[in-house]
């Protein structure tokens, strides 16, 4: 108990020998050995029993009282059948100078006591004080870090297992010593600032603490100034400190949730904190340090704290993320913060940037950072967080956005007939797409195309336009002159424009200039018509043996045939073998279309499976799909299949009656006045025909989704639907589901909308969907927020 009387009583090596028990075993374990006669008393005499001895003795299953009687061999062969004459004999004579000690000790006291039981001693008339001071060091080093600030009387005594005497007795110690108040039964831990603790009279050493915290001095530079072993002082101090409980110091109880997370070294919690190193060094002793990266903890940083971490790492932040200070990011943050929802100009940005860097940096280093606006147009092309647009004008733009399903949607939209596309035609034909990438013009869609996709036919030209199966400009034009000739001039730059997105001004001038011999007097476009011979009619009639084919299909299968797409791929050659031309597909000429081939196949199938082939990877597939479903004349019926109308009405059921009785199921949705529905919901509370044909859910979800002014969000569990114009995504119905001042625990989101909805969902696409629409997940707490803001709000 660091009584001095007592302890110049032992000699040296006993009393180190105690401190190792207690670290060894902990202070309750060593506090409860000390209430009863054990071996570990034998060490105290000095005679050369040392610790390793007491365990072997437990561990063989010696007991303390009948030692006496045990004899040599016994012992011997208790102890592993070895030679243990010496041992034995040094245990012996310990044991029995112990046991004449403590006789004549209860002697002199008048106690006729032979010898301590072996538990705790309880005093009925008066608490010993040596009890009093064991609950009292158990109480504040063991137990009053674990309490929660306002706790009674009877969890204390369930914490301690004594009665309420005695806890009250150790509850008016502590609360003479400021560690708490007492209000009755009601019991509040208090805090102070560290430098009044060290104020306190009760705290023993505090030279000690002082050395150690304030002046920083190691354990031997403390041991050399007070002239005594290091060990001696490693011990006094770790006794110190076990009168300090963390969570009563003001300033180490702000900063334990952190310290314990993240990896930090005393130079970052003093400027990051602006505290005292003594703060540190007593976390640091008190407790473990996190191993995180210290860069996820910015978020948990006030404003003034989060300045000092950008200065002290030479980081700022950037969209969700940290950054050193380099050009390239510095020029990020200003496009961030001034061009997120419009692009500026890069003279615009240079202006901003030259601010910037005036502003937050000494001369001498932003001299180092200036650049020209050639440079910065060089920097922001190589960032993946700048976005190019029209005129030399520049965006931010998060590549979170660009996920590998969006990117396929976009890759998909490439597959078009062979020609030179301007961005803008690409561009319109997914808007929604377009603004599910953050994508606000053609100029910014070649230049996300450019950068973002790998496809191998499309081959990217001078901004805004790009090439698709096609090297050379003016071979496709002559390409498509022959295939339309003879046709007027102005009707021709029309349908570039309808069927290619070009520019009428700028084409009439290429062909003008460079194509004008297929000009007549009078604007007409003439060419003259290609022919081939016998021998290759033949080879391409072997070639070409199936309904339909796409160029890209035809141009990778014979990469050996160069002259392939001018010499034979044209509207006058493939008509010698009943071929046409049309919508980008090469087609028997009694389909006279691709849109009319898949409309003849589909509707010639009661079941109809869905196709992979290359010319059923194209948008004209898709359309022509999406046209007979949405007219009732074909029905998905599984993932693969779709059923004809006139299997349905064979079965007993006509479109009119599907069209009526999908019409009340959409009414009856709309009546419960949720923002959202599902299938299975509606399914539980309506009777309908429909549900009585068996078919899977896409059936019936396919069929909602046909309905004027409902739309839906697919989900790999189903459909949610909702009756609304603009397009919602599956991370805004999970922010509408979150509350506004605090976050849920994405296990009981999940569980909460599964059951609502009637739907399975995904915990990983639950976080990813969540943070993609601006929310955030904390692996710490497991929950997820509407924002980041409310997270922080939440915690801190």
């Amino acid at each position: 108990m660091g009584d001095e009387e007592t302890l110049i009583r032992f000699r040296e090596p006993v009393k180190i020998t105690l401190g190792e028990l207690v670290e060894l075993y902990g202070p309750e374990r060593f506090y409860e050995l000390c209430s009863r006669r054990t071996f570990y008393h034998l060490i105290f005499l000095g005679t050369g029993v040392n610790e390793s001895l007491p365990r072997l003795l437990g561990s063989r299953g010696f007991d303390y009282i009948s030692f006496k009687d045990v004899d040599y061999d016994t012992f011997k062969e208790m102890t592993g059948g070895r030679n243990r004459l010496t041992t034995y004999q040094k245990l012996m004579d310990a044991y029995r100078a112990f046991e004449v000690e403590m006789s004549a000790s209860f002697e002199s006291s008048g106690s006729n006591v032979a010898h301590l039981d072996p538990v705790r001693v309880e005093v009925s008339d008066k608490i010993g004080k040596r009890e009093m001071n064991v609950l009292e060091r158990e109480f504040v080093s063991n137990c009053y870090d674990s309490l929660p600030k306002n706790f009674t009387v009877e969890e204390l005594k369930g914490r301690l297992g004594v009665d309420e005497r005695r806890v009250s007795v150790i509850l008016k110690r502590a609360e003479e010593k400021g560690l708490l108040k007492v209000d009755g039964h009601d019991v509040e831990k208090l805090r102070r600032a560290f430098m009044d603790i060290m104020s306190s009279e009760y705290i023993p050493n505090k030279e000690l603490v002082s050395m150690r915290f304030k002046e920083g001095l190691s354990l031997q530079e403390m041991a050399d100034r007070l002239d005594v072993s290091k060990q001696r002082v490693s011990q006094k101090l770790k006794t110190t400190l076990e009168w300090i409980p963390i969570s009563h110091v003001k300033e180490a109880k702000r900063y334990l949730r952190r310290f314990r997370r993240f990896a930090m070294t005393e130079e970052a919690f003093v400027t990051i904190f602006e505290e005292s190193p003594a703060i540190f060094r007593l976390l640091d002793a008190k407790a473990t340090s996190g191993t995180s990266d210290i860069l996820e903890m910015y978020t948990r940083l006030n404003e003034e704290q989060r300045r000092n971490f950008e200065q002290y790492l030479s980081v700022f932040p950037i969209d969700d993320r940290l950054v050193p200070f380099s050009k390239k990011s510095i020029l990020e943050r200003v496009v961030f913060e001034n061009a997120r929802d419009r692009a500026l100009r890069i003279e615009e940005v240079a202006v901003l940037y030259q601010q910037y860097i005036d502003d937050f940096f000494p001369e001498e280093t932003a001299i180092g950072l200036r650049v020209d606006e050639r440079s910065l147009m060089g920097l922001a092309s190589r960032s993946k967080h700048i976005i190019g647009s029209n005129g030399l004008r520049v965006r931010y733009h998060s590549p979170d956005v660009c996920t590998e399903d969006r990117l396929e949607r976009v890759g998909r939209l490439l597959n078009l007939e062979p020609g030179i596309y301007h961005a803008r035609f690409i561009y319109d034909l997914d808007r929604e797409l377009m603004q599910e990438l953050d994508c606000q013009d053609a100029y910014e869609l070649h230049n996300l195309i450019k950068n973002k996709i790998d496809h191998p036919h499309v081959i990217m030209g001078r901004m805004p336009e790009l090439a698709i199966n096609v090297e050379d400009k003016k071979s496709w034009l002559r390409h498509l002159i022959a295939e339309h000739s003879p046709m007027p001039l102005e009707k021709f730059l029309g349908y570039l424009e309808d069927n290619f997105g070009l520019h009428v001004p700028s084409m009439r001038s290429l062909i003008q200039t460079d194509l004008g011999h297929h000009l007549t007097p009078d604007n007409i476009l003439i060419t003259e018509t290609p022919s081939i011979s016998l021998e290759e009619g033949d080879w391409l009639s072997s070639v070409l043996v199936e309904d339909i084919y796409t160029f890209d299909q035809l141009l990778d299968a014979y990469p050996d045939k160069p002259e392939l797409y001018d010499k034979f791929l044209n509207k006058a050659v493939l008509s010698t073998i009943g071929y046409v031309i049309r919508g980008g597909f090469i087609v028997r000429q009694e389909f006279g279309s691709g849109e009319s081939y898949f409309r003849s196949k589909i509707r010639s199938q009661d079941l109809y499976r869905i196709e992979y082939t290359p010319a059923s990877r194209t948008q004209t597939y898709f359309k022509v799909l999406k046209d007979l479903e949405t007219n009732l004349e074909i029905f998905r019926f599984d993932e693969d299949h779709y059923i004809s109308l006139g299997r349905m009405e064979r079965s007993g059921i006509t479109k009119q009656e599907i069209e009526v009785e999908i019409v009340k199921l959409v009414r009856f949705a709309s009546g419960l006045g949720a923002e959202y529905f599902t299938l299975p919901q509606i399914q539980e509370e309506i009777d309908s025909p429909l549900f009585n044909l068996g078919m899977e859910k896409v059936f019936y979800e396919r069929l909602i989704r046909l309905q004027d002014g409902v739309n839906f969000i697919p989900t790999i569990g189903g459909d949610i639907f909702y009756f609304a114009k603009e397009k919602r995504t599956i991370g805004q119905f999970y922010l509408e589901h979150l509350p506004s001042e605090d976050g849920l625990d994405v296990h009981f989101l999940m569980a909460e909308l599964e059951e609502r909805y009637q739907i399975s969902l995904n915990r990983a696409k639950l976080i990813e969907s969540t943070k993609e629409r601006g929310g955030h997940f904390s692996p710490e707490t497991g929950k997820v927020y509407r924002n980041k803001e409310t997270f922080l709000s939440s915690i801190y």
